[in-house]
């Protein structure tokens, strides 16, 4: 089977001038997309969640937890740009068909590595990095596929519903895997995971076979294709600042996701955790359902300002609260602003980019807004458990006097860290509206809209 393989009968078009028998179609076929993708969210939580709680129970640090979620993260971010470029080039569709498959490959290594007692730190780090490389191909084939089938109308609508997809992975995955942990263990988990990605595939398969895309004849050599990537980037200011921003913005939620885990544990059990993850991610449902239903109109650079001060506020007194239920009800407030926020991001950028480039630029914003997740991996465990937490246990540096406030206890510093990211993100907010490059990212949207109408 030929990553080339095309039919030229049913190649997509991607103008919003496509017969409405087309348009129809297509729509289908993005929805069948969205539904495997999120069938592989869920799996992909359980998985996420899983690891997450093995490794701090057996391990008892938060620095455990974020090593093994950068072994998971680091080798898709570095590899984007290059399945960028692949998408690009070959059919899409079938690219994730590929990456799906073979991703299976590393929870395969991790079961056997629990069956043979061999379930080292290092050892989950490999596995999970496998799964990492070969998943490296299915973002920015993904992001481009929208592309190929919607229409700039579509492009907010599907952007919540692609929230929507992600939110399950924070909404259904906790509690399931939370159960499934507390009664079978995490073999089971990782076990329905590969169960997942069997439906996936199957789907992609149906989308392959009716709708294929047409691949973009390259006239140069792979890595001058990449670097035409890095040049537009140059040339488009408006959207490096955006990705620049993001980074920043990555890097804050880089340490809520490291760092929750240890922080919700020590204040209760597993299932108590996977609840509370639930909760906080149902935020991130109903935006998302309210952004798929409703669409979102006006300013796009001022939902995204307003939505990071939402979320910088409910950071801070995350942190500040050292009360289970306080943080499932402020992380619900947070997964709220999510959506908002990435639809904002997605619409802003989508319509500034050709079609035949949309893969090797999603790769390259990819991973230059998702670098702060890596800062954040690499230095949150160790601030938590050397520096922070020390600090705000009986007897600390801080015990006395910050810990008057927020408390004292054993992840009080991880609360504490938290409220810095909140302030963090509020200076983020500030910053957003005043670039003229962002601004006119709005206006180069608007304009299309009109040429288009």
């Amino acid at each position: 089977m030929s990553l080339n393989s095309s039919n030229p009968a049913e190649e997509t078009n991607p103008t919003a001038h496509q017969l409405p028998q087309a348009a129809a179609r297509n729509f289908r076929a993005f929805m069948i997309i969205w539904v495997a993708q999120l069938v592989a969210r869920v799996g992909n939580g359980l998985t996420a969640f899983g690891l997450g709680v093995h490794v701090y129970q057996q391990t008892g640090l938060s620095a455990s937890v974020a090593l093994v979620t950068m072994a998971a993260f680091l080798p898709g971010l570095l590899l984007g740009p290059l399945g960028g470029v692949l998408a690009d080039r070959f059919d899409r569709r079938l690219l994730m068909i590929f990456g799906d498959t073979f991703s299976a490959l590393g929870l395969v290594g991790m079961l056997v590595a629990f069956h043979t007692g061999t379930a080292s730190v290092p050892i989950l780090c490999l596995c999970a990095a496998v799964t990492s490389i070969f998943g490296s191909v299915m973002d920015p084939a993904y992001r481009a596929t929208i592309t190929d089938l919607l229409t700039p109308e579509q492009y907010a609508r599907a952007g919540g519903l692609v929230q929507l997809a992600a939110a399950a992975q924070y909404l259904v995955s906790p509690a399931i895997a939370g159960l499934l942990m507390a009664a079978y263990g995490i073999t089971t988990v990782l076990t329905v995971d590969i169960l997942t990605m069997v439906v996936t595939t199957s789907a992609m398969v149906l989308v392959w076979r009716t709708v294929k895309t047409r691949p973009h004849e390259p006239s140069q050599g792979f890595w001058t294709d990449f670097v035409e990537g890095i040049n537009f980037l140059k040339r488009n200011q408006g959207i490096t600042v955006l990705m620049l921003l993001l980074t920043l913005v990555t890097f804050c939620m880089g340490f809520l996701q490291t760092l929750l885990t240890p922080m919700v544990l020590d204040l209760a059990d597993e299932a108590t955790l996977g609840i509370v993850r639930s909760i906080a991610a149902i935020g991130m449902v109903v935006a998302s359902l309210l952004i798929g239903v409703f669409n979102m109109k006006g300013s796009y650079v001022g939902w995204l300002a307003w939505s990071l001060v939402g979320g910088a506020v409910v950071v801070f007194f995350l942190g500040a609260i050292p009360n289970v239920l306080a943080i499932g009800a402020l992380a619900f407030g947070f997964f709220l602003v999510l959506p908002p926020m990435n639809t904002a991001v997605e619409v802003l950028v989508r319509t500034a980019i050709p079609n035949d480039t949309q893969g090797k630029i999603w790769g390259l914003m990819g991973l230059i807004s998702q670098l702060g997740y890596i800062v954040a991996y690499a230095i949150s465990g160790y601030l938590a458990d050397s520096v922070f937490n020390p600090w705000l246990r009986p007897g600390g540096a801080l015990a006395d006097s910050l810990g008057r406030f927020i408390g004292v206890g054993e992840s009080r510093g991880i609360g504490f860290l938290f409220m810095l990211v909140g302030i963090l993100l509020l200076g983020v907010a500030a910053l957003v509206p005043r670039f003229h490059s962002v601004q006119a990212l709005q206006t180069s949207y608007a304009s299309t809209l009109e040429g288009k109408n």
